[in-house]
Formats: structure tokens, sequence, C-alpha cells
């Protein structure tokens, strides 16, 4: 803090004390930001600002539920499957951003808000605010997600009935079920987690509305999951808890 000019800075004044976390972390909120440290990577200034600050602000459109963490991913424009990941913690009561990076989601961008994504030949990505609970892959990069190991009969049910957006396991192979043993070869599913859209616990589960909707690895425009690079999905997962939430959408329509 007085490396930045104490109040005089970008920081402004204490609104707080200085809030102790063991031996091996700390943290101090300012009017304007928060600085943190651990023992392991020093002192770390994240200024109230950018996307996270609209999830303090109330210019987000969508939940946060105060989840720990809050994943934005933000497309400019309808029909682009470009995007923008922003991993955003809470701290002290309010969200800074702890990292971004470029991302992909439908190759047919989003639907708009309050519209489901429909199947995934489509291609098209669904907008909202989902919880994170469960995770996928063919290693375990160290995540406190329940995890599963896939394995050559790991499937994903997209064919109407009880299995329709839900994890089983199957000997053969039905289309439109995923063949997610296939797609870990293919390197989408090295690295996977389940985002809650059309599922339990964010909502009961409403045949075609869509289904397997996941963040994963291998970094292209998707069939409506959000993709990143391997060792992203892996940086994510390691900080990952049930109850995070991932708010993904068009810009124009997740904030205010």
């Amino acid at each position: 803090w007085g490396q930045q000019r104490w109040e005089r800075g970008a920081l402004g004044y204490p609104v707080g004390d200085l809030v102790l976390q063991g031996s091996d972390s700390a943290h101090q909120k300012f009017q304007h930001g928060i600085i943190t440290w651990t023992r392991s990577g020093g002192a770390r200034t994240h200024p109230f600002r950018g996307e996270c600050q609209n999830l303090n602000n109330g210019r987000s459109v969508q939940p946060t539920r105060n989840a720990a963490r809050v994943s934005l991913t933000i497309a400019e424009a309808y029909g682009r499957s470009e995007a923008t990941f922003i991993n955003c913690v809470r701290i002290a009561g309010s969200y800074v951003e702890e990292w971004r990076t470029s991302s992909y989601v439908g190759a047919s961008g989003f639907k708009r808000p309050g519209v489901p994504s429909g199947h995934t030949q489509h291609l098209f990505s669904p907008q909202g605010s989902y919880s994170v609970t469960e995770s996928f892959g063919v290693y375990n990069p160290g995540t406190a997600l329940p995890y599963r190991q896939l394995n050559p009969n790991s499937r994903w049910g997209g064919r109407p009935g009880t299995l329709y957006n839900k994890y089983f396991e199957s000997p053969g192979y039905t289309w439109p079920d995923e063949n997610m043993w296939y797609f870990s070869l293919s390197g989408d599913y090295r690295l996977g987690v389940v985002i809650n859209y059309n599922r339990p616990p964010d909502s009961s589960i409403v045949q075609g509305h869509g289904f397997a909707i996941f963040l994963h690895a291998n970094k292209k425009p998707t069939a409506g999951c959000i993709a990143l690079h391997e060792h992203e999905v892996a940086r994510y997962m390691r900080t990952a808890r049930p109850g995070d939430r991932i708010i993904m959408g068009v810009r124009a329509d997740l904030f205010r």
C-alpha cells in the first residue's frame, strides 16, 4: 500500500483491518481494492475494476449466489464463438479478478437469455448462471470437485429418457449420446468440469432443452461448451470448489 502512495494511490483508504488466515495468508480491504498476501506468492493487489467489479456493484444481470468463485465467459456479440474467460474470486465479501484468458463457446455463439441451447448439433451455448459440482477426465490435476475417471464405457445421455443429460456407462454407443471416451482421445475431454445447465441442482431436467454443457480442454469452437487450453482447465480445477458458478453469455446481456 505504501509503495502505491498510501491513501493518495489507486487503492485509497483502508476500510477494514488486516485479516490473518493462519500463518500462510492474509488480506486487507481498501476503498478501491484488496491486497492479499501468501507465504508462497507474496503480496498482490486486486483493484476493484473490470468485469469482476460488476459482480459487486449491482451491474450483473445474472446472480452470483455468493459463490466463492464466479467465472465469467463473455462473448462480445451474437454469432461469435470467441469469448473471454475471467476467473473472479470472492475475498472479504467482494469479487476481484484472479486470472483471465481467451476461450471459445459454441460455434454458433450464444442463444438469447432464457432460450434453451437445444441439441448439440446446432452448436449453440446457453446464457445464464450455473453451478459447478463435479469434474472428469483422464487424470486428476488435484481438485476439490468430485472427480470421475473416464473409461472406454463412459457416456453422457443425449437421447430423451431417464439418462438424459446424465453420466452413465455402456459398452455400446447410440447417437446422440456422447461417447466421452472418444472425446477424451481427441483432446476435448482429457479434463472437464460439468456446468449444471438444464440439470440439478440448478433446475430440473427438461427433455430436449440441451445436454453435455461442460468446461473442457482443446481451445477451439465447440458444440455448446466452453473450451480452454488443457493447462488452463487444470488451473481452474485446482482452485474450484462445489458450488462455484460460471456466468456465461453476450456482454450486452450480462451487464446493466
